[in-house]
C-alpha cells in the first residue's frame, strides 16, 4: 500500500512545508504561482500513490518519473518566487526536495531493473 512507502510519507511532510511558502505569496499570485505551487506539490504525492496501485513495476516507474518532474516544478517555482522577492527559501527545504528526489529516482531505477528481468 502506498501509505507504507517512505517516499509517500516524505512527500506528505513536504506538502505541509511548501504550503507555508505558498501562503506567503501575495494576493496577486493567488491564481498563478500560488495555485501552481500547490498543484505541483500535491502532484508528487498523488503520482506516488497512483503509481503504487498500478499492476506492473514499469507502470509504477512511469508515475515515479512524473512525481520527480513535479518535484522539479516545485523547486523551480520556489526559486522563481525567491527571485521575485516574495520570500527567502530556507536551504533545508531545498535539501528535503533533493533528498526526496533521490529517493524517488532510486526506487524508479529498481523498478526499471525489475521490469527488465
Amino acid at each position: 500500500m502506498y501509505k507504507d512507502l517512505k517516499i509517500w510519507n516524505s512527500s506528505i511532510l513536504l506538502i505541509k512545508k511548501v504550503y507555508i511558502y505558498a501562503d506567503k505569496l501575495p494576493k496577486s499570485e493567488e491564481y498563478n504561482l500560488k495555485s501552481q505551487l500547490k498543484r505541483a506539490i500535491i502532484s508528487v504525492s498523488l503520482n506516488i500513490a497512483e503509481g503504487k496501485d498500478r499492476k506492473t513495476a514499469r507502470d509504477f516507474a512511469h508515475f515515479l518519473n512524473i512525481a520527480s518532474a513535479s518535484l522539479a516544478e516545485v523547486e523551480g517555482i520556489l526559486l522563481i518566487c525567491q527571485e521575485l522577492d516574495f520570500f527567502k527559501i530556507d536551504e533545508n527545504i531545498l535539501l528535503e526536495i533533493e533528498t526526496l528526489d533521490k529517493m524517488i529516482n532510486s526506487l524508479y531505477k529498481k523498478l526499471i531493473e525489475k521490469s527488465a528481468s
